[in-house]
């Protein structure tokens, strides 16, 4: 487990701001139940520590449960030995907590399906061309 301390200075070197822009919903990320959406909408604030998209339009999220105080994340992630791990689950924590009646999360690492493009987001895709990656 990394340090905190260290976390927290690696995020200062590696946060990139979102634009701002309020993204098209993806029917994929979402929740018809409104207290589970909200928790959809929080987690479109965080963005990959490498470049500036969020992780929803990356399709690293994978499903959110509520039970009570009690929240749960799946992720994903584009590779097994993605280096930002660590910092994403930590992003994810901080921002869920700051939400109404969210006392605990939990994230959990999920393989399966595996991570593609088609997981991404019409949107994710945009930005990612927009920096001179193919998508």
């Amino acid at each position: 487990m990394i340090e905190r301390g260290a976390v927290a200075a690696a995020a200062v070197r590696t946060s990139h701001a979102l634009d701002g822009r309020v993204p098209a919903r993806d029917g994929r990320y979402g929740s018809p139940d409104p207290e589970l959406d909200t928790l959809w909408q929080a987690l479109g604030d965080i963005a990959d520590p490498e470049l500036p998209i969020s992780l929803i339009d990356l399709g690293l999220i994978r499903d959110v449960r509520r039970s009570g105080a009690d929240v749960a994340v799946d992720v994903t992630f584009t590779a097994s030995a993605c280096p930002c791990m660590e910092f994403i689950m930590l992003d994810i924590r901080e921002r869920l907590l700051r939400e109404p009646g969210v006392e605990r999360v939990t994230v959990h690492d999920v393989w399966d399906p595996p991570w593609g493009r088609d997981s991404m987001t019409r949107q994710g895709r945009d930005r990612l061309r927009s920096f001179g990656v193919s998508a």
